[in-house]
């Protein structure tokens, strides 16, 4: 996990999402365009949404709607950053069906991309070339975020695996990609489609 994240103290994580739905608002109103929409989701999710969240236990039946109380599976936390996000999104339901499906509900098919059976390395400089964005990716039995901004790649997600909890991995570095057969990922970031979704959301 990269050890540099700062404690954010979770009783001002309700006023965060406010912030976020109120600049959403903003938005909205001036009809912003696409790498706009893009700039703001990212950094919004990064600073506002998952800051909140790194350190959060994880169960495989954990269901937490607040960071740093109780405890949340990997489904859930994508889904609950979503939705806290303002993304519209059914948060148990999409939770529990399989990446893939969940990816489909999210995004169009030209972000969308299988890259199964090919090195960690390989999977990330694809990825890389693509250009800066915030991914959601689905495993062989599991589900995440993949952040990439200029030389900065991270996994980012709640792990049933050592340390047990929502980190923020250095993608090179994650042995939970790495042993993963099944890989798909959608570009949440890049899809106009979703972007106005979220933004037009009441």
């Amino acid at each position: 996990m990269d050890s540099k994240e700062p404690f954010h103290d979770p009783k001002y994580y309700r006023a965060e999402l406010d912030t976020i739905r109120a600049e959403r608002m903003a938005l909205r109103s001036h009809v912003a365009g696409v790498q706009q929409l893009k700039s703001k989701f990212m950094q919004q999710i990064s600073k506002r949404v998952f800051a909140y969240w790194y350190g959060t236990k994880w169960d495989f039946n954990g269901t937490t709607e607040t960071p740093q109380t109780g405890s949340i599976a990997c489904g859930y936390f994508v889904t609950t950053t979503l939705r806290d996000m303002g993304v519209p999104i059914n948060r148990v339901k999409m939770a529990q069906c399989a990446s893939e499906e969940m990816i489909r509900s999210l995004t169009t098919k030209p972000y969308i991309y299988h890259l199964s059976g090919m090195s960690l390395a390989d999977f990330e400089n694809k990825l890389a070339k693509k250009g800066d964005g915030l991914y959601i990716v689905g495993l062989d039995n599991h589900t995440g975020f993949l952040w990439f901004s200029g030389e900065e790649h991270f996994f980012i997600h709640s792990t049933g695996w050592f340390p047990f909890k929502v980190v923020k991995d250095k993608i090179c570095e994650s042995s939970v990609l790495a042993k993963s057969n099944y890989r798909v990922v959608g570009r949440i970031s890049d899809d106009a489609d979703f972007l106005k979704r979220w933004v037009n959301a009441d």
